[in-house]
C-alpha cells in the first residue's frame, strides 16, 4: 500500500464529504493509440509499470482482472490518496488550517480578518490533507461510455425541486475561468459540463482511469 496525493477542485471536495463521490475519472497519459502495425488491432499505449506497450482492450478482459490496476500510473487498488484541495494555514483557526470547501468565518477566532487568500490545491503539503481515501477498483473506458449510475458517483448534486442534475461548465461571461451551475434533465450530461470545465476535451472521448474509492479519514493521518 502506498499513500499519493491527489486533486480534487472545491465542488468535488464538497462531494467527497457528502458521501455523493466515489468515484473520479483521470485521462490516460499518453492516450492509447490504435494499432497500425499488428494485427491484434485495438489500441496501445507505454505502459511504465510494465516496461512496454499495453494493450487496453487486455485491461477491460475480465480474464485479466487487476491488470488495470497494475498498470494505472496515478495509483494501485489498495492504495490510500490525500487529497489536496484549497487551502490556507497559518491563520488563527482551530485546526491551524482553513479549507475552502467547508469554510466557515465562525472558525477563525474572534477578531480575526475574515479575507482569507486562499492557496492552490497543488501546493497542499502532505502534513495539511485531512481527506485520506482508499482505492477500491480502477477499471479503463472511453469517457463518453460513463452510465447513469457512474455518473451519479461522480459526485452530481440532483435536485427535487427542479428534477435536474446540476453540473458544472464554463461562465459564458465575460469571466471565462469562473465556472457557474447549470440544470441537466441526466446525469451524464451534467457529467458532460463538469468534465468540460476542468479538460474542456469531452468530445475527444479520451481512455480514461475509472478510480473507485471510500473514504477512510476526514482528520488526516493513515488509517
Amino acid at each position: 500500500m502506498k499513500q499519493r496525493p491527489i486533486i480534487f477542485n472545491t465542488e468535488m471536495v464538497r462531494a467527497i464529504l457528502d458521501g455523493r463521490k466515489t468515484q473520479t475519472r483521470r485521462p490516460i497519459n499518453p492516450q492509447p493509440e490504435p494499432d497500425t502495425e499488428t494485427s491484434k488491432g485495438g489500441y496501445w499505449f507505454p505502459c511504465h509499470a510494465f516496461q512496454s506497450m499495453v494493450h487496453v482492450e487486455d485491461l477491460q478482459d475480465p480474464l485479466w482482472l487487476g491488470m488495470a490496476s497494475d498498470a494505472c500510473q496515478i495509483c494501485s487498488v489498495g492504495d490510500q490518496l490525500w487529497v489536496r484541495e484549497t487551502f490556507q494555514y497559518g491563520l488563527c483557526t482551530k485546526s491551524g488550517f482553513a479549507y475552502k470547501a467547508t469554510h466557515n468565518p465562525s472558525d477563525l477566532e474572534e477578531g480575526w480578518n475574515e479575507v482569507i487568500k486562499w492557496k492552490p490545491s497543488i501546493h497542499m503539503p502532505r502534513s495539511a490533507a485531512r481527506i485520506i481515501l482508499e482505492v477500491t477498483d480502477i477499471r479503463v473506458e472511453r469517457l463518453n461510455d460513463i452510465s447513469e449510475q457512474d455518473a451519479k458517483a461522480e459526485g452530481l448534486q440532483y435536485s427535487s425541486i427542479y428534477q435536474q442534475w446540476g453540473g458544472v461548465e464554463k461562465h459564458l461571461s465575460h469571466k471565462p475561468h469562473s465556472p457557474h451551475w447549470r440544470w441537466y434533465k441526466n446525469p451524464q450530461h451534467a457529467f458532460k459540463s463538469l468534465w468540460n470545465s476542468i479538460y474542456k476535451n469531452w468530445d475527444a472521448n479520451h481512455w480514461v482511469w475509472v478510480i473507485e474509492f471510500k473514504v477512510i479519514s476526514t482528520k488526516g493521518g493513515a488509517a
